[in-house]
């Protein structure tokens, strides 16, 4: 009975702490004070500033071009091994803040948010129906308990009914990050670190490649080459795209 009292008293004193305000949950990224139902981690006017990129874009590989062309240059005179790919806006302001409170703050509920971005860009740009979402493999040596990819490639499959399967792709050998690398670097880099999951046939599939951050390209295309080399047929997807 004692015990029934004490948890009594104490969400009693939570309460009491809430509605006086100073326990009250806050955004992330601005600091105010969440107040509306419908929000969590970032705020309603923090959440409307994340809105698509507006700029042209390259048809094939989604980069931003100057206005009037259909093609960047790169994909004239290499095609990429993916059909299309787009990215929801450039990495800069509260798409940037939020992509690092998901992977680096490990902000689970984030999933959701970022999923509707994905859903945005695929019911835009991007229709299926795909046969799988597989996620850009993470290093082995520097896997955390929290993969944020994966997590949120997970709430993303789920929305689109189609099967999550990470196993299709995988990365067998440990590469140093790719930060101050050329593309050239990049390339040799990655080459050769990812392969095919055992057992995991991929011919004749339609698989959304995700990834969180596109710079120069150069993991998504090994990654795409691999599953095509496979008999797949790709279309990738990120969140946001480095500008040069």
């Amino acid at each position: 009975m004692h015990l029934k009292q004490s948890i009594h008293r104490a969400g009693g004193l939570l309460l009491q702490l809430v509605r006086s305000g100073l326990f009250r949950p806050h955004c992330r990224i601005c600091g105010c004070d969440l107040v509306r139902y419908e929000e969590s981690v970032l705020c309603q006017g923090c959440r409307q500033k994340i809105r698509p990129a507006a700029e042209n874009r390259c048809r094939v590989c989604g980069k931003f071009i100057p206005d009037g062309m259909a093609d960047c240059g790169s994909c004239l005179l290499e095609p990429p091994p993916f059909g299309q790919h787009r990215s929801y806006a450039a990495y800069e302001g509260t798409l940037r803040e939020t992509i690092i409170l998901f992977k680096y703050g490990e902000i689970e509920p984030l999933k959701h948010l970022l999923a509707g971005l994905y859903l945005e860009i695929i019911a835009r740009e991007l229709p299926g129906p795909y046969d799988a979402v597989v996620p850009v493999p993470g290093d082995r040596r520097r896997r955390r308990d929290f993969q944020p990819l994966r997590t949120a490639g997970q709430a993303l499959a789920r929305r689109l009914h189609a099967p999550f399967r990470p196993g299709l792709l995988v990365k067998k050998k440990s590469t140093p990050p790719q930060v101050g690398l050329t593309q050239a670097q990049r390339r040799a880099n990655l080459d050769g670190a990812f392969t095919l999951g055992r057992g995991a046939p991929t011919a004749g599939l339609h698989v959304l490649l995700i990834d969180d951050v596109i710079t120069t390209g150069t993991t998504l295309r090994q990654c795409a080459a691999v599953l095509r080399r496979g008999g797949a047929r790709v279309t990738a997807l990120t969140l946001a795209q480095a500008r040069f």
